[in-house]
């Protein structure tokens, strides 16, 4: 069995000579495609590690912008909390003193009512005293008057 194995392949070799050369070059030119696709690859690859570079220093540069929008926000918004502070602070001022103001307006009130409540009792003693001094001289005069004639 091996003899003739071996007869048929010395048949072949003189084909094989001629397949050799085919195969040699259908294998380098599939290692020549491996080589173009793995540098297109790496040109491709350098090439997004350059994209990627630029859009990070983009999003770098935005970020900052917008820490910074950010920092001048905050320090309105620090600055609109004092003034509100500030406005709180005077309409506690205010609303006190418009207590103590009503406060007062109430004692004065009071005063004022005592004071006119004095003033009419007053006035109409006044009015008794002055009628009983009137009828007094009055009955004086009468008197007079009945004993002069």
């Amino acid at each position: 069995m091996w003899p003739k194995a071996l007869a048929q392949l010395l048949e072949l070799a003189p084909h094989v000579t001629r397949l050799v050369p085919v195969a040699d070059r259908y294998l380098q030119s599939k290692a020549e495609g491996r080589d173009s696709q793995r540098r297109a690859l790496e040109q491709m690859a350098e090439g997004l590690r350059g994209d990627v570079g630029q859009i990070g220093e983009s999003v770098r540069g935005d970020l900052r912008q917008i820490a910074a929008a950010q920092a001048g926000i905050y320090h309105q918004l620090n600055q609109q909390g004092e003034t509100l502070a500030k406005i709180a602070m005077d309409v506690r001022t205010t609303r006190l003193a418009s207590d103590e103001m009503e406060i007062r307006m109430t004692r004065l009130e009071t005063r004022l009512s005592r004071l006119w409540l004095t003033f009419f009792a007053g006035l109409i003693v006044f009015v008794i005293f002055t009628a009983g001094v009137v009828a007094v001289f009055a009955v004086i005069h009468i008197r007079q008057y009945v004993h002069g004639s």
